[in-house]
This record gives structure tokens, sequence and C-alpha cells, in this order.
């Protein structure tokens, strides 16, 4: 157990973050999520803009006035950020790779941006926040939100932490940021080891089956770990499933989970850098989904 607490990172740096905003209205989760991860760790927020030349001048003044409220409720120090690629309106990869260039520029641990749903073609072809995924020297944190008008609550009082494969502290320690003002009594925050079962398992015969019994002491384990470091009350679970996409949004409907917290390896394939469960998580999940990247690979 020591060897483990020693090889874990429980926190974040002060160095900065950056935010990369377009100005429209289904960035505000990721500018909510961005100045906590940064009130939390004492970082400071670079609002960056790529110039497209086709800038909707009025909303970007209101929303600028809405992060200048928000950041004072806060005490978050930003400046903004602008950036304007030689060709115009530029193309996605130019886009990321200004993003991600000034990310490198400014000495940022992360990238926080908005990953909004698209059609098939445009999510096989590339998002912007694809790209900046796939080749940014930090890690990226992608806040997916399934639908316009779904926001985080501004306070939320229920989180999800499920946990496919690989046990990494990024979605325990934002899961900290986003509860930083709450009372412990307000707050459920659940970690879930997600098991697919074959379909000779019945899905309530999970304590029957001797392997998962090992898997749920590890899971306890690394959980608990997360609860000493964080000083976060957190409920481990294991969560039998059949579909891993559906039974997860099953879930969430039936616990009203606010927002979900979920770590990626950037794994390459037919689902740009999630694998096939991660993304059939985030494509039918009620809620907003958090999905933290660790730094691409040089």
């Amino acid at each position: 157990m020591l060897e483990k607490e020693a090889a874990v990172e429980w926190s974040w740096s002060d160095a900065p973050v950056v935010l990369p905003l377009a100005f429209q209205p289904r960035e505000w989760n990721a500018v909510f999520i961005a100045f906590y991860i940064a009130e939390y760790s004492g970082s400071t927020v670079y609002v960056t803009h790529v110039l497209e030349g086709q800038e909707d001048h009025a909303f970007e003044e209101k929303m600028k006035k809405d992060i200048a409220e928000l950041a004072s409720s806060l005490s978050v120090k930003y400046e903004h950020v602008e950036t304007k690629p030689s060709s115009q309106p530029p193309g996605v990869e130019e886009i990321a790779k200004a993003l991600v260039d000034t990310a490198t520029s400014k000495g940022a641990q992360a990238i926080v941006m908005s990953a909004h749903r698209e059609p098939l073609f445009r999510e096989l072809f590339g998002r912007v926040s694809d790209h900046v995924a796939k080749t940014s020297p930090t890690r990226v944190v992608l806040v997916e939100t399934p639908q316009e008008g779904v926001t985080i609550p501004k306070n939320p009082k229920r989180i999800l932490v499920p946990v496919l494969k690989i046990e990494a502290p990024d979605p325990y320690i934002i899961a900290a940021a986003l509860t930083s003002s709450a009372s412990a009594a307000d707050v459920e925050i659940t970690a879930a080891k997600v098991i697919s079962l074959p379909p000779t398992v019945p899905l309530d015969a999970i304590d029957m089956v001797l392997p998962l019994r090992k898997e749920e002491r590890e899971f306890s384990a690394f959980t608990s770990l997360a609860i000493k470091t964080l000083g976060r009350l957190i409920n481990p679970k294991i969560l039998p499933v059949r579909e891993v996409g559906s039974d997860v949004a099953q879930f969430i409907r039936e616990r009203g989970i606010d927002v979900l917290v979920m770590f990626s390896e950037r794994e390459t394939g037919f689902y740009s850098f999630l694998t096939k469960d991660e993304y059939e998580i985030v494509s039918k999940s009620p809620c907003v989904v958090i999905v933290t990247l660790p730094a691409a690979s040089a």
C-alpha cells in the first residue's frame, strides 16, 4: 500500500490552465470546470480565442462579463488571449495547433475545453477538441455536453467517477475541485468500477464471482487512498453491466447524477482517442461528462 501511495500524484500544481473559447453558449460548462479547477489549484486561467473572422461580438461581450463575475466569485486570476492563424477562416487542425502552441508558451498544466456532440461525419473527421486531445503535450480535460441547455449545477451534489480499466487520480481531483465549497453532508461522490459480465452470470450475483471480489477489494483500497488524500467522502461501488453505455446511463438517471468524470488513456482507433466502451458512456450519458486525458506521447 505504501508503494502505491508513493506512486500516485494526488494534486495538480499552480501552473496555468488554458481555456479555449469560441464564445458560444454551449461552452459555459467548460468555463465552469476550468475556473473551479483553477480555484482549487491556485492557477491562472488563460481564456484563449482563435480568431476565425466570424465572431459574434455581442455574445462575446456578454460571455466575458459572465466570466468576470465567475472569476470574481472564486477569486481566480485570468487573462484573455487572442491568436490569429494565417488562414482565415482557419481549418480544424490549424485552430487546434494554435491552442496547443498557446498552452505550451504559457507553461499550462492543462487545457480545459468544450467538446460538444457532432454529427457522425464530423466525429469521424475530427473536432477541434479531438485534434487538441491527440497532440497536446499537457493533460487535456474535455467537457462533453449531451445537448444544448444541459448545464452543471452551481454546486453539484452527485458526481460519478466510472472506472473501466485504469485507476487514475485526475477524475478524483476534479471531483474534489467541484465540491470544494460544499459541505460533506451535501455531496455524494461515487466511484464505480464498471464490470462487463457475460450473459451466463446474473447481474445480481456479482458477490458469488470470486475473481471480482478480489478486484473489488483492490478498487476499494484505491478509493480509500483518494479519501485519505483529498479529504472527500467517496463511495466505492462495483457496477455490473451488460451494455456499458446504456447501463451506465441508466445508473446516472436512477441516482440523479449531476456530472460524470472519467479518465481515458488516449487510445487510437475508430472512436478517435476513446475506446469503444468510453465512447458509449460519453455518447449515451444524460448528464455532462468530463473526460480527462494525460499528455500526448512524444
